[in-house]
């Protein structure tokens, strides 16, 4: 059964149709984040560095056209979905997401942007909650597209290495690939945290 799923999986990456699968993958995960691309974006690295494809940089360019479209459409419609977003629950993952949204955007907007492409509710909200405001499209789109690349590079990058560590067990780097995406994500919801508080320490400012 294990052959027959990495058997599928290499044909389906072979395929031309396969990087625009993962640009339409991104841009609906960016409209309703319920599938982590992320995960997506590791397996492919790991798979490439594994079996041979799919390519690397097509995946990457795909990663990118599709993030940068999904992340502007959703800004674009941040005026009708922010109803939404003040309708989900405060303890649920989106909930949490929008308190943290909310609380780094005092502190700045064009880190927070960037920050939260690696998470998926945040990244989902704190592009509705800019485009509802009125924040500056062009300042948006900078600070996302620098997220976006940051992003996509780590997430096939990260699954690239676990794919080339066991190269001869592509079912487990298949598996390590997404703990690895994973744990960098984490790291850099960590350290951005760590950064802003001790800026706002510096600062003499609190961190409400």
């Amino acid at each position: 059964m294990i052959e027959s799923l990495i058997h599928f999986l290499e044909q389906l990456t072979q395929m031309p149709i396969f990087y625009p699968l993962v640009a339409l993958l991104i841009i609906g995960d960016a409209l309703a984040p319920v599938v982590p691309s992320e995960s997506v974006l590791n397996l492919a690295g790991a798979f490439s560095a594994s079996r041979g494809v799919p390519n690397v940089w097509g995946v990457i360019a795909a990663a990118i056209i599709g993030a940068i479209i999904g992340d502007n459409i959703c800004f674009r419609l941040g005026k009708r979905l922010i109803k939404v977003v003040d309708r989900l629950d405060p303890k649920s993952k989106a909930g949490v997401s929008i308190a943290w949204v909310r609380r780094n955007m005092n502190r700045g907007a064009g880190a927070t942007i960037i920050v939260a492409r690696f998470l998926p509710w945040a990244r989902w909200v704190a592009t509705i909650v800019l485009g509802s405001v009125g924040y500056s499209w062009l300042a948006f789109f900078i600070y996302d597209t620098i997220g976006v690349v940051i992003w996509a590079f780590l997430g096939v990058g990260v699954g690239y290495l676990g794919g080339a560590l066991f190269a001869d067990y592509p079912l487990l780097a298949m598996v390590v690939g997404v703990l690895l995406g994973s744990l960098v994500g984490l790291a850099i919801q960590k350290l951005q945290g760590r950064l802003f508080d001790w800026n706002d320490v510096r600062r003499g400012v609190s961190a409400v």
